[in-house]
């Protein structure tokens, strides 16, 4: 029998606030210099810390690129295990905040620099704030339209489209239409080639 999905939340968020304590404390930062750099109240830091306040997406999103992780490193503890491993559906946690649902599906470290996940965006939300990181980003829409704006120009996406881009470019995705978008992510942190790009076949 699956958790409900206050359950599976729940379990997604359990131990959040130690996990991004313990991340900070390895930077050598305080409250208010994580805060800072996240551009967060140092207040909310502190209640998302304290386990008193449920963080939106974005807020993770701010809150891993400050710490230089992957936003999975955020949300679970699991550690490298056996050449092959399977999530099953109904095992996965769901993290659904203001109008937008996560999925990680890659557990933390699996393969470094790697992370894959599943997104729902409603199209009455205000979809992902804008964002870059390092790395690269594939995404894969699986039902829906999704509209995903650059620094200059945009394009939207129908089922079975994808778009690839550097996660440097400041990126926005939302949902276009009365049906959600829903998406696959994956992104990479590759190494540089000798020539400081990343080569090709």
């Amino acid at each position: 029998m699956s958790e409900a999905p206050g359950d599976e939340q729940a379990l997604a968020l359990a131990g959040l606030g130690d996990r991004i304590r313990r991340l900070r404390g390895a930077r050598g930062l305080d409250q208010a210099e994580l805060a800072e750099q996240a551009a967060l109240d140092v207040t909310h830091l502190v209640n998302v810390e304290h386990g008193d306040t449920t963080p939106s997406l974005a807020v993770l999103a701010r809150l891993a690129t400050a710490l230089d992780v992957e936003l999975s490193e955020l949300l679970t503890d699991t550690k490298p295990g056996p050449a092959v491993t399977v999530l099953r559906g109904n095992e996965v946690p769901t993290v659904d905040t203001e109008g937008m649902a996560l999925q990680v599906l890659t557990p933390r470290a699996v393969v470094p620099g790697l992370y894959a996940a599943r997104y729902r965006i409603s199209p009455t939300g205000d979809g992902v704030r804008p964002v870059q990181h390092e790395g690269h980003d594939w995404l894969y829409v699986l039902s829906g339209q999704l509209h995903v704006e650059f620094d200059q120009g945009a394009t939207t996406l129908s089922a079975g489209d994808s778009v690839s881009f550097s996660a440097r470019v400041p990126h926005r995705l939302s949902a276009l239409g009365e049906e959600p978008a829903e998406l696959l992510a994956v992104g990479a942190t590759l190494p540089a080639s000798p020539r400081g790009d990343l080569g090709t076949a």
